[in-house]
């Protein structure tokens, strides 16, 4: 099987980093200026890594047919800010994620969450001693991220034999509450829950190639619209409802918003594509209304317009709490895995970090509006506006802030004792998102075969007898690469006058005659900056992250940021 056979070809002579061409190191190839705005460019860029884990499950680029983005679906790029704004090496990273499990999966009685029960296994909620659809499904989904497939299928078995209904009016739907031991609880089902669920659920499938979990996976994702009974996006909104019944069915829970999940269910759903396609977009746009404009907060429970939305059993739910602290996390993984929606929740990360900076994190408890600070600032905000700190990596006025946030979310220490349930997993789920750990598991891609001789092929030097992946044109190739040993002298020289990198900050135009025209556009073709070289070192000022080409005289190069 073609498969099976590239997992076993060697990747070498590649400058890499987390499985991703280190593109500011390498020396980026000279195209034509005619190929600029050719339909190819215009739609897609290419990369070239290893985007295979060692088992075979694929992480790596894709495209769309109108428009790309510069998210990690799109690139395959999941390099880990802790590694490119703290310094820490892949080993320390890889340290901190094995010590997060095996405190809250292997640990103690005062450190774990995750209780084994032989072919079955539950998340305690260790202050209400009860077991929730939202913290099962998170445990799913830390499970399929960390490559743990056993506990992942324990805590799924047990999933399944005593939350998911199959039948009945909640066809589909998991009972967000039970005890111990399966029983009692709440048959009416927490919308988070869902989410995750469907989400890990097609991760398992992608990543551990087992159509068992596919098939479970489409079931929920078609009875979320066709139960009969409850929908769990509201049908003229498209906005996941707080819960899919009576008049719960007519507001939502903004936390419960999550823009990167829903995308890909519009993607792999076998089931109204369209419903799901466009409830990525009013997600998205909910997740945006519901951002306070003056301090960046959200409020617990809100309207499909964003605002705070006020319930009898409730009287924080207009508040930003509990649920809240979500919110953060959710754009700010919309940001990295996608970037859709790059303008809106850049300025909903300078909104909600500014507000934090001015409290200096102390705070955990606000009025919608930033008024009334209550509680001391808790683990899982910690981890969720450090996600939200990611959509300004690329922002220099917000270095110290963004650095500043990573090392508070590096450095906490891990939750023990009675309240360990929630925060610690809002903030493990957050350290698997700054840690590059979390990524988009694939169906298995289409691989095909070529053979090429040259010095240099879309970004990597070629040394000598080499094989590596390249994403050419939205096809993945494997490349059998041999040395060019006829090199045109000329053409070398002229190459290696005019050297084109990135920074976080810039795009940098070295070796270039003084005077020389120059041009930055996205891969669409549109104008970012355009003028002279002044000195043989041009610094071009690009906040944004993404796929660009740099035109330089009469040469076009392509650059990743």
């Amino acid at each position: 099987m073609l498969y099976n056979s590239i997992l076993l070809s060697p990747i070498s002579k590649i400058s890499k980093k987390n499985n991703f061409v280190d593109m500011k190191t390498t020396k980026l190839s000279a195209f034509p200026l005619s190929l600029l705005f050719s339909a190819t460019l215009a739609t897609a860029a290419d990369f070239t890594g290893n985007f295979f884990d060692a088992d075979g499950a694929y992480y790596g680029p894709d495209c769309d047919k109108e428009k790309n983005y510069s998210g990690a679906y799109y690139t395959g790029n999941y390099e880990s800010p802790f590694k490119t704004i703290l310094g820490k090496t892949d080993e320390e990273i890889q340290e901190k994620m094995d010590q997060l499990w095996n405190h809250y999966f292997k640990g103690d009685n005062n450190s774990k969450v995750y209780y084994d029960k032989g072919s079955e296994a539950y998340i305690l909620d260790v202050n209400n001693r009860d077991v929730r659809s939202e913290g099962m499904s998170y445990g799913m989904m830390i499970a399929v991220q960390t490559g743990h497939k056993e506990e992942f299928d324990k805590l799924w078995n047990w999933a399944k034999n005593h939350m998911w209904h199959k039948g009945g009016g909640w066809d589909g739907y998991f009972a967000w509450q039970r005890n111990e031991s399966g029983s009692g609880g709440d048959d009416n089902c927490a919308p988070d829950g869902e989410m995750y669920f469907m989400m890990s659920l097609l991760f398992a499938a992608n990543r551990w190639n087992d159509s068992k979990y596919m098939d479970d996976a489409q079931y929920i994702l078609k009875k979320m619209w066709d139960n009969g009974q409850h929908s769990l996006f509201n049908p003229q909104h498209y906005v996941i409802t707080f819960q899919p019944q009576g008049n719960e069915n007519n507001f939502s829970d903004p936390s419960y918003d999550l823009p990167a999940y829903v995308d890909l269910f519009a993607r792999w759903s076998t089931s109204n594509q369209d419903k799901w396609s466009k409830a990525a977009k009013a997600t998205r746009d909910h997740l945006y209304k519901s951002s306070n404009t003056k301090s960046g907060l959200f409020s617990d429970y809100n309207n499909f317009d964003g605002t705070p939305h006020g319930v009898s059993y409730n009287g924080n739910a207009e508040k930003y709490m509990y649920d809240a602290m979500r919110c953060a996390m959710n754009f700010g993984m919309d940001y990295y895995l996608f970037g859709a929606d790059s303008a809106r929740q850049e300025e909903m990360a300078r909104r909600i970090i500014d507000f934090f900076e001015k409290d200096n994190y102390k705070h955990a408890r606000f009025n919608w509006d930033g008024s009334n600070p209550q509680e001391q600032y808790t683990l899982g905000e910690t981890g969720a506006n450090a996600v939200a700190a990611m959509a300004l990596i690329n922002d220099s006025k917000y270095n110290d802030a963004v650095k500043k946030n990573l090392k508070m979310a590096w450095d906490a220490n891990l939750m023990t004792g009675q309240y360990r349930y929630y925060d610690g997993l809002v903030h493990y789920l957050a350290m698997l998102h700054l840690s590059g750990t979390f990524k988009i598991w694939k169906p298995k891609p289409e691989v095909t075969e070529k053979q090429v001789t040259a010095n240099e092929h879309n970004g990597v030097k070629i040394e000598s007898d080499t094989t590596f992946y390249s994403f050419e044109s939205c096809k993945l190739y494997k490349v059998n690469a041999k040395p060019e040993t006829n090199a045109i002298s000329a053409k070398v020289k002229l190459n290696n006058a005019v050297r084109v990198w990135s920074t976080n900050s810039a795009i940098v135009i070295e070796n270039a005659a003084v005077g020389t025209k120059f041009a930055v556009t996205d891969v669409n073709g549109r104008v970012l900056a355009s003028s002279k070289t002044s000195s043989a070192m041009q610094e071009v000022r690009i906040n944004s992250r993404g796929n660009f080409l740099v035109i330089v005289g009469n040469k076009t190069y392509k650059v990743v940021k």
